[in-house]
């Protein structure tokens, strides 16, 4: 009898989300005992693999934005990561001595990414030991078509083509799609990643500089600048003028009591209608006012008539209290968003992601306190400004203006783009695979943004033909929602594999 053919899935993007592919695949593979030989192809464009951009900055400033007891690559292990430092105490007290190995830690990102490397090194070993193929290929991916005999050929950016019968898209976080006119401007950084390039084009340390938005990235920028001896002004350039919350050092459990996803099932049921973001709103207030004890006046936005200042300070006692109840109220729903999400028409979620996502993602996406009091004294020290209301930029040939909504102007010697990921499809240039994919046909965009797969199995949904590709993270950002969160995409990842390896 001949031997079996052996299968090959290639997986695209060896960030935290591909390498938890890759391991499930492994495991899942040893302990079905099956017959069929399997071949990994781990594609990263990048050198390193495992930390993705995400977790490889180099920068110990930067910390997990998600406690440490959530960030277990391996699925329905949520604490792995934190087993993981306790059998690693004595590197850790060596190279990382302030840090904390608890679940409610948030560790640097560094050290996180070591974690990573770690466990696919591991799982390397043991695939070997299975003969289980695994082949680590530092290239892009730009092109892949479908072959006749159901193959894909898959082409990277050095000119080499590969091959294999199923595909994995874990390409991680698209650049920013606003202000591409200002590409080619050496003094505009179009993301703050990598770290490396960020210092290596603002080398003068007295410089003005701007970071476009006021979210976790813009953040991560910040301390990459002040870390690194930055001693110039910097300004936030952002719509909403508002920074994320300070997260609890413990998280606070919250008896809810409304909203929740058994009332919400019941309001479907009993109205005969599909979920509205009014709904949503409505709930979320009703129970707000249950855990405060009182009634805000909800036509005000308190937080709009307070400096970025007094409202960090403000929000560094509730999160020291414990007592930031909105924040906690979203923390509490953290199983229950993506479900909820789903309930969700297209229509209604293109309605939240206009009308609540700012305030959403201040709540639900906080930062650590340490990060918190840090930005602090750097607002109290008038090195850090800033702006809200802002309205858009353009470049004289010497510096950069800075145009706000009331007519006023700021300058900056350089701009930080730090406004957040690209959400459709069509707008993720910095990804061409994604662009060749659309433009084949092998995939569709959602409309709420990323790709359309079966939520079932994250197979990706195609016009044209049944393609062999699977997708996860990022891509999926506007049917899925919750993908900046790694612990979902982990649990995500273990619906992708056992759909997979049933087909081969």
């Amino acid at each position: 009898m001949s031997p079996q053919p052996r299968q090959t899935i290639a997986i695209i993007g060896a960030g935290a989300s591909g390498v938890s592919c890759l391991i499930q695949l492994v495991f899942k593979h040893i302990i079905r005992r099956s017959s069929t030989p399997l071949s990994l192809l781990l594609f990263e464009r990048k050198e390193e693999f495992g930390p993705g951009l995400a977790y490889g900055t180099g920068q110990e400033g930067h910390l997990l934005n998600t406690k440490a007891g959530l960030m277990g690559i391996m699925p329905g292990e949520r604490l792995h990561f934190v087993h993981w430092m306790q059998d690693n105490r004595a590197m850790i007290e060596e190279e990382y001595p302030d840090v904390d190995i608890h679940e409610d830690a948030y560790p640097p990102r560094m050290l996180y990414g070591s974690y990573v490397k770690d466990m696919l090194g591991f799982y390397r070993k043991l695939a070997a030991e299975h003969d289980i193929a695994i082949e680590q290929i530092p290239e892009e991916i730009v092109d892949m078509e479908l072959s006749e005999d159901r193959t894909l050929q898959l082409s990277t950016s050095e000119g080499n083509t590969f091959s294999g019968q199923y595909a994995i898209l874990a390409t991680g976080n698209p650049a920013p799609s606003a202000f591409q006119e200002f590409e080619d401007v050496p003094a505009f950084l179009m993301s703050p990643w990598p770290s490396k390039a960020l210092l290596e084009t603002i080398q003068d340390k007295h410089a003005s500089v701007s970071i476009v938005g006021s979210s976790l990235t813009a953040i991560d920028a910040l301390i990459t600048l002040i870390n690194n001896g930055h001693t110039g002004p910097i300004s936030f350039f952002s719509k909403t003028g508002q920074l994320p919350r300070v997260q609890s050092p413990t998280e606070v459990d919250v008896d809810r009591q409304h909203l929740t996803l058994p009332n919400i099932r019941q309001l479907i049921r009993e109205q005969a209608r599909a979920l509205r973001v009014t709904d949503l709103i409505r709930l979320f207030r009703k129970e707000a006012e249950e855990q405060l004890g009182y009634k805000p006046d909800w036509s005000r936005d308190e937080r709009a008539e307070k400096d970025a200042l007094t409202l960090l300070q403000e929000d560094i006692v509730l999160a020291r209290e414990g007592s930031s109840v909105y924040q906690n109220i979203l923390y509490d729903m953290r199983e229950e968003i993506y479900d909820i999400w789903q309930l969700l028409p297209v229509d209604q979620k293109l309605l939240f992601l206009q009308w609540v996502t700012p305030f959403f993602s201040i709540n639900r996406h906080a930062i650590p306190l340490v990060n918190g009091e840090k930005i602090a004294h750097l607002l109290e020290s008038g090195q850090l400004r800033m702006t809200g209301l802002s309205k858009d930029l353009s470049w004289d040939g010497q510096r950069f203006l800075l145009h706000q909504q009331d007519g006023s102007v700021d300058y900056a010697d350089y701009v930080v783009n730090a406004a957040g990921p690209a959400t459709k499809i069509d707008q993720m240039t910095d990804q061409p695979l994604l662009q060749k994919l659309l433009e084949r046909g092998y995939v569709q965009a959602y409309g709420a943004g990323g790709l359309e797969v079966d939520l079932r199995t994250l197979r990706v949904k195609s016009k044209q033909k049944e393609v062999p590709m699977y997708a996860l993270g990022q891509p999926l950002s506007g049917i899925q929602h919750e993908v900046n969160s790694l612990w979902f995409n982990v649990e995500q990842a273990d619906l992708l594999t056992n759909h997979l390896l049933e087909q081969l």
